[in-house]
């Protein structure tokens, strides 16, 4: 059985950190914390011939000046159990009056956590962050016939990473080669987490084995990767690793530590393992799910309902009603009222939000909204931008002090979280909307894009940076009003995917990973968030709204969201004009997914059969399973994209039973036959699709 452990080491001094067959040592010497080694087979490497000496573990710049040496070693205390345990080690700086706590986390499985708590020591001075990296090291340390091995010499490490940082281009997962004595980086310098992701999956293609590293972090991020190697002419030898390296990017200083205060940096999780590209993303998301992600586990995703779709902002309480009545009749639980709630009929909604009440669309306010969807057995839930103010409202103008400031000029639209005042302001008004409206769902959107490089705040006479302070502002509110409100289920969105990390995710019930919900590209959003998050957090849509569902298939359009959070915006521009098919149809998917799906997602297996899909769009075939752990059922669809070649796709399930007979369902048509795992598994399923853009849907369940 896989447990977590930390060893304390005497000689030199260190500490081993366990994690399933996962080992992690790291040594104190001459004032350095070092990366002595990581492992992946349980076996520690031989401490006086294999450890790192040159490896650091981390990389700390306060005020210009490198703290990466010069620390003694002030405590160590280990917390928790054999499904997480915590080691602290305390150390002291001996030229600044630095305290620096090394918290790492150890799972059970394969993965650990790390952060860094610097604490100011001094009694008057104020001290400046110039640079943090929470963690870095180097993985798979190479000596022996490396000649031999590497023929001819070529790097045998590739970076799994997100392509694109750019609105509706999420997901473009794709792998990249770390040339020999080369770097490469994936990193965002937007203002926030994405358009992308920092999570990146490594491999190496020599001797087996892949890493995982994501960095929870809400602004500018980098993670880097170097691979070294190295020819030693005198004993006719080589050696080669891969260095990384996780953490922030901010114009310095990014944050001023006051004499007493504590601030943490970002944490870094790490795993390694061995298997392939679906062992590690199933590992990750076990991981996710136990330790991370963990707020409403306990509860069902409800499939949602947004209004946006045909009438956008102009909303009116009849058209609202109408909506209403589209979700209750598709079998839909929550109905979300987006954008325009706010603001006089005919504005641009995105001039006024700030002003967060009822505005001219809805004379009589949100009440008769929000009783008529719950006489239909719908929750309600509520859409703000809270980090963001619209040029016509009043908040502008009465705050006009409250905008971020960069070089001189206001920031438009972006209101400053690292004052104070701004911060208590947004977490009242959001408190305020939960218990006036009683909402069952809070949607968080954070439609800006000219955040880059923050801006600057005067503090001590020096220009603070307001980056850092904005995400312990947005994490605290959220941490606060989480506590507040156990049972309102919070939904996090930035313009579509721009705040993905898994920082942001812990404060949330599930996220909206892109606004492009159309036809090919949207599956390949589905298909690269699917690995960096547990798809029962990503929501992908159906409907009318954004970048709509208006091409492909009717079915295509449904399977797509059916392995991720289904949510529905759109069926009829108004109540008068439904299909009744596409109702049908639409009551049909929603039901397959609460039913068969939904039971087994929080924990299934996800099978990525294409892990990378390329294209302009997205192009070729296109497939993806998710699978119980008890492999008792599964779902799988085959789709054909663009410029496909052949209409023919053999589709082999991944997570079942070769053992054990399956009730087979395939959609379109509702066919039904039973079939052996060995069949399902071994010869597989011949998908044939004529039409670009088309799917099929493949439901297994266990014969009993």
């Amino acid at each position: 059985m896989d447990a977590a452990f930390i060893h304390p080491l005497a000689d030199p001094r260190g500490w081993r950190y366990g994690s399933g067959l996962t080992t992690w040592t790291e040594r104190l010497r001459s004032g350095r914390l070092l990366c002595a080694a990581f492992t992946d087979n349980g076996l520690p490497v031989h401490p006086a011939m294999d450890e790192e000496v040159d490896v650091p573990a981390f990389d700390l710049v306060v005020d210009g000046d490198s703290l990466a040496s010069g620390w003694e070693e002030s405590g160590f205390r280990v917390e928790g159990d054999d499904g997480l345990v915590r080691g602290v080690l305390t150390l002291r700086h001996a030229l600044r009056p630095v305290e620096l706590a090394v918290v790492t986390e150890c799972s059970a499985v394969g993965f650990f956590r790390r952060r860094l708590e610097l604490t100011n020591r001094s009694t008057d001075a104020v001290l400046g962050v110039t640079a943090i990296t929470p963690l870095c090291g180097a993985l798979w340390r190479t000596t022996d016939d490396l000649r031999e091995d590497l023929r001819p010499p070529a790097s045998p490490f590739a970076v799994g990473s997100f392509d694109e940082t750019d609105y509706s281009y999420e997901g473009s997962f794709d792998w990249h080669e770390v040339p020999l004595n080369g770097e490469f980086a994936a990193l965002s310098l937007n203002g926030k987490s994405g358009h992308g992701n920092p999570f990146a999956l490594v491999r190496n293609t020599l001797a087996g084995g892949w890493a995982a590293i994501a960095l929870g972090w809400s602004a500018n991020w980098r993670i880097g990767f170097h691979a070294e190697y190295r020819k030693d002419a005198f004993r006719f030898t080589q050696w080669m690793r891969l260095r990384f390296s996780a953490g922030p990017v901010a114009v310095p200083p990014a944050r001023l530590v006051e004499p007493g205060e504590t601030v943490r940096s970002p944490e870094v999780h790490l795993g390694l393992g061995r298997g392939d590209l679906d062992d590690a993303v199933q590992r990750w998301h076990a991981y996710l799910r136990r330790h991370v992600l963990v707020r409403g586990r306990g509860r069902p995703q409800p499939v949602i309902y947004n209004n946006c779709s045909y009438m956008y902002a102009e909303m009116t309480e009849a058209r609202l009603r109408d909506e209403i009545d589209a979700a209750a009749v598709i079998g839909a639980e929550l109905f979300m009222v987006d954008a325009g709630w706010f603001g006089p009929v005919g504005s641009r909604w995105d001039r006024h939000v700030g002003d967060w009440r009822a505005g001219g669309r809805l004379p009589n306010d949100l009440f008769p909204v929000f009783a008529y969807a719950r006489s239909k057995g719908l929750g309600c839930g509520l859409w703000v931008e809270i980090e963001s103010v619209g040029e016509d409202s009043a908040l502008a103008r009465e705050h006009p002090d409250w905008l971020v400031e960069r070089y001189g000029e206001k920031v438009t639209r972006c209101l400053d979280f690292s004052r104070p005042a701004v911060a208590r302001w947004a977490e009242d008004e959001m408190a305020r909307l939960i218990e006036r409206y009683q909402l069952e769902m809070l949607r968080l959107d954070y439609n800006n894009f000219n955040v880059a490089e923050g801006g600057f705040n005067l503090r001590h006479g020096r220009q603070e940076n307001t980056l850092w302070r904005h995400v312990e502002a947005i994490w605290g509110i959220f941490d606060r009003l989480g506590r507040r409100f156990p049972d309102t289920m919070f939904e996090n969105c930035a313009g579509g995917g721009g705040r993905t990390d898994v920082g942001m995710l812990a404060r949330f019930d599930t996220t909206w990973v892109s606004d492009w919900n159309r036809l090919p590209r949207t599956v390949r959003i589905l298909n690269g968030m699917s690995i960096a998050l547990p798809p029962e957090v990503v929501c992908r849509m159906y409907g009318a709204a954004i970048a709509a569902s208006f091409r492909g298939s009717a079915d295509t359009l449904f399977h797509i969201p059916l392995l991720a959070h289904p949510t529905v915006s759109g069926i009829a521009p108004s109540g008068g004009e439904w299909n009744p098919a596409l109702v049908a149809l639409a009551r049909k998917y929603m039901a397959i997914w609460k039913d068969f799906i939904r039971p087994f997602q929080r924990d299934c297996r996800v099978f990525h059969h294409v892990p990378v899909v390329r294209g302009p769009d997205a192009e070729g075939w296109w497939a993806m399973e998710l699978a119980a752990p008890d492999a008792s059922r599964a779902v799988a669809v085959a789709v054909r994209l663009l410029h496909a070649q052949g209409d023919m796709y053999g589709l082999r399930f991944r997570g079942l039973a070769q053992d054990q007979q399956y009730e087979l369902t395939a959609e379109p048509g509702g066919i039904t036959a039973t079939v052996s795992g060995w069949e399902l598994t071994e010869r597989g399923l011949e998908v044939r699709l004529e039409d670009p853009l088309s799917s099929r849907l493949y439901m297994a369940r266990r014969a009993d």
